[in-house]
């Protein structure tokens, strides 16, 4: 981990750049670091994360534009990779990050999920493919919360290391499940040594109030996901 880009983006904007210091602390590798920004990647998910702190133009030179997914904290830098450089992008996300202690917990049945839940999973959650689940399931990154003995909705980590895949099943909505949920990953966050956080869409607003009502901080500069388009 590079020590020194991780405590000048903490005492720069912490809450904004969580996800490059949650990188950092997977052992992400520092591709370039200067003045105008830096850049950072993380091999086994093909993932380059893109901090400007200046001109973005003066950051192109420093980009690997055959990177499978780019996240990028500049908006001008998104425009110019969607429209001159092949990346895809559906909206931009709020960057929201938890810095205390362990949530409190009530007894409740939850449990790791395992590959046979793949199915069930795959049904109602769409933003990731079958072979991206079953990564995540296999590795123990998914979590699922049960009652009287039905799974009633599951949270996971993607694979840069960021909470997602929050669901809960329609007939047990507004019970206090995905807030729950989100408290169970949190701390199992904690328990991994990682910073708690999460991107939530602008037009989430379920979530975004979730975030809200739990107390994580929101940053102000948004992020915005891009994928190289075949």
């Amino acid at each position: 981990m590079d020590a020194n880009l991780r405590e000048r983006l903490t005492a720069l904007d912490r809450l904004s750049y969580v996800d490059v210091i949650g990188l950092l602390d997977k052992g992400a590798s520092v591709y370039y670091d200067g003045p105008e920004g830096a850049v950072v990647t993380l091999g086994e998910s093909s993932l380059s994360s893109v901090v400007c702190t200046g001109d973005w133009e003066a950051m192109l030179s420093h980009l690997d534009l055959s990177a499978d997914l780019i996240c990028v904290h500049d908006e001008g830098l998104r425009d110019y990779l969607v429209d001159r450089c092949g990346y895809g992008n559906e909206e931009g996300c709020f960057s929201y990050s938890w810095w205390a202690g362990p949530m409190s917990v009530p007894q409740c049945d939850s449990r790791i999920l395992d590959v046979s839940y793949i199915d069930t999973i795959e049904s109602v959650y769409k933003l990731a493919g079958r072979e991206e689940l079953l990564s995540d399931l296999s590795s123990g990154m998914v979590t699922g919360l049960f009652e009287d003995g039905l799974l009633v909705g599951f949270i996971g980590f993607h694979p840069e290391g960021s909470m997602g895949m929050l669901h809960v099943f329609e007939e047990h909505r507004k019970k206090g499940s995905g807030e729950l949920l989100e408290k169970i990953d949190i701390n199992r966050a904690l328990d991994m040594g990682i910073v708690p956080y999460c991107h939530v869409f602008f037009s989430n607003k379920a979530s975004r109030s979730l975030q809200e009502k739990l107390g994580l901080g929101r940053g102000e500069r948004p992020v915005w996901w891009l994928w190289k388009q075949i």
